[in-house]
């Protein structure tokens, strides 16, 4: 709704509108927009999917604290899944433990990780866009490995839809990644994926164990995560 439409409806000036909007929009219950506000479960990303390159240049300093906190929850010796994106490129680097990761990434191979790392790569098809391996190749390795704790970033974490993702084939692994995760499934998102929904559901939260965070995520989606029984952790 526009700013003078709720003027009119409420009986009050657009200066008090603005003042309670902009209060909301920061307490996480709607999307300011200009000239008015959206609901928060009608706004749906349907820009093009980012680059690779794109996404490394975006919130960087976020992604490593979130990143660096995640690898602390993680014990030696563990199996991980791990899946695509420039936030789990950042864990993979924070990870200063003997475990061993198994990721679709394929800019992992580039990656600096630290020598006590064992990293299996998954074949596949490869998608240069965002530098991932998908497809059946893909998921049949999946399917013979069960991983202690799953590590995975994502395109959009919503109260009302969960984990989307904006390309289908990488949904397909991230399901897969889940469905055989022994422990728990711990999501890495910016404050910048907070309540955006992409095109495709890669899990409802139901399937999420642990959501690490920044300082910019509105305490109110924090508060609903934890209603839900979800582990939230912010840095």
């Amino acid at each position: 709704m526009r700013v003078d439409e709720l003027s009119d409806s409420l009986g009050v000036s657009s200066v008090t509108i603005r003042r309670d909007l902009d209060t909301l929009d920061r307490k996480g219950l709607l999307m300011r927009t200009h000239g008015g506000a959206k609901r928060l479960d009608a706004f749906i990303d349907t820009q093009p999917e980012r680059s690779f390159f794109e996404k490394g240049i975006v919130n960087t300093s976020e992604k490593m604290r979130i990143a660096r906190f995640a690898a602390s929850l993680i014990q030696e010796n563990e199996i991980l899944f791990l899946n695509s994106g420039t936030t789990a490129l950042f864990f993979l680097e924070a990870v200063k433990k003997p475990v061993r990761i198994i990721t679709n990434n394929a800019a992992a191979i580039v990656c600096a990780k630290d020598p006590s790392v064992e990293l299996f790569i998954l074949g596949g098809e490869y998608r240069d866009q965002s530098r991932s391996f998908v497809g059946d190749f893909a998921l049949n390795a999946i399917k013979n490995i069960h991983s202690n704790t799953t590590i995975l970033g994502t395109n959009g974490l919503s109260l009302e839809v969960g984990l989307t993702t904006s390309v289908m084939s990488e949904c397909s692994v991230n399901q897969a990644m889940i469905g055989n995760t022994r422990g728990k499934v711990i999501v890495l998102a910016d404050f910048s994926k907070i309540q955006h929904v992409s095109n495709f559901v890669s899990a409802p939260l139901d399937d999420i164990d642990v959501v690490v965070t920044d300082d910019k995520t509105p305490d109110a989606v924090i508060d609903n995560l934890k209603a839900k029984n979800i582990e939230v952790y912010v840095v």
